[in-house]
């Protein structure tokens, strides 16, 4: 017996909780091509990446509040200078009040900098890796992020992915929940 409900049914019931079809499609956002994505130069690609880890497990609105700190503390999230950091700077900078003050997410900064530079050594740009992994692979995208990047895992990287239009689903409370019932 085949008790999968329709995709029809299933959106109607997030159209009706969301507002309707328009503010669902809203929540949705849209897909970049791959040349778009590719185009993203690599340290705009390392502030989404630490929006999203400073962002799970807090109040998005003080991040994006603090977001302009961020940029500031960290030029403007400049690859090659948040390399060369040392623990000590980056100790300092976790004490800066214009940012969220979390030493162990701000140490990420720099692991998800290393992981950025290797990659783009091998594949031109962390941007143009990001772009040609194949969609039929996502959670293997997924996997990378977690094993080689810092606090990347759960809906960190996905939301991340996301967030610059790579097409990504998540597992949201929402659908976690459908998936459960």
């Amino acid at each position: 017996m085949d008790t999968a409900e329709s995709f029809a049914r299933i959106y109607q019931r997030a159209c009706e909780r969301k507002g309707g079809a328009a503010a669902l499609e809203a929540l949705l956002g849209q897909s970049a091509s791959a040349d778009d994505i590719g185009a993203i130069p690599d340290n705009l690609l390392l502030g989404e990446l630490t929006k999203k880890v400073f962002q799970s497990g807090f109040v998005w609105r003080v991040v994006r509040q603090k977001w302009p700190g961020f940029c500031e503390v960290f030029f403007d999230f400049a690859i090659e200078k948040i390399l060369l950091m040392s623990d000590e700077m980056l100790e300092a900078k976790a004490r800066d009040e214009r940012i969220i003050r979390n030493a162990s997410k701000v140490f990420t900064i720099r692991h998800n900098a290393m992981m950025i530079d290797d990659i783009a050594m091998k594949h031109g740009s962390f941007a143009k890796f990001i772009a040609h992994w194949p969609s039929s692979d996502i959670i293997g995208l997924w996997a990378y992020l977690k094993k080689h990047g810092a606090r990347l895992g759960g809906n960190t990287g996905p939301y991340a992915l996301r967030a610059i239009g790579k097409d990504t689903f998540i597992l949201s409370e929402d659908v976690e929940a459908y998936l459960r019932a």
